[in-house]
């Protein structure tokens, strides 16, 4: 985490401070007037996790290869055979298809700047 200020004279930019967080937490910024001053951020990471819903279908048959039968029945070797299966099956892992997020920066007060999460920000203050 860090910041640079730059003045700008001749402008109705009084200053811009910028920087960059790698994780979560509070940044101490030069004190600037929150009435004239707002924040722009970039999330540079996220997270969330993705759950997988549908149907899945096929045909297995193995017939003429290698069956193992469970229960002290062994292999059944070359040509035996099982019944064949044949259908749909449901793919189910959530309730939720997905759920993300991205992180940001605002302006607590003066001279704090709370960023929840990876991301570039600038406070920008103006005359």
């Amino acid at each position: 985490m860090g910041s640079r200020i730059y003045p700008i004279s001749s402008s109705p930019i009084k200053s811009i401070q910028r920087g960059s967080a790698a994780s979560a937490g509070n940044l101490t910024i030069s004190s600037v007037n929150t009435s004239k001053t707002f924040v722009r951020s970039f999330s540079t990471g996220s997270a969330g996790t993705v759950a997988g819903t549908g149907n899945t279908s096929g045909t297995y048959n193995p017939s003429g290869g290698n069956i193992f039968a469970s229960g002290g029945g062994g292999f059944i070797s070359g040509g035996g055979s099982a019944p064949t299966y044949s259908g749909t099956r449901s793919l189910s892992a959530g309730a939720t298809s997905l759920t993300s997020a991205r992180y940001g920066a605002y302006l607590l007060n003066s001279t704090t700047l709370v960023v929840d999460g990876a991301c570039r920000w600038e406070a920008i203050e103006y005359n």
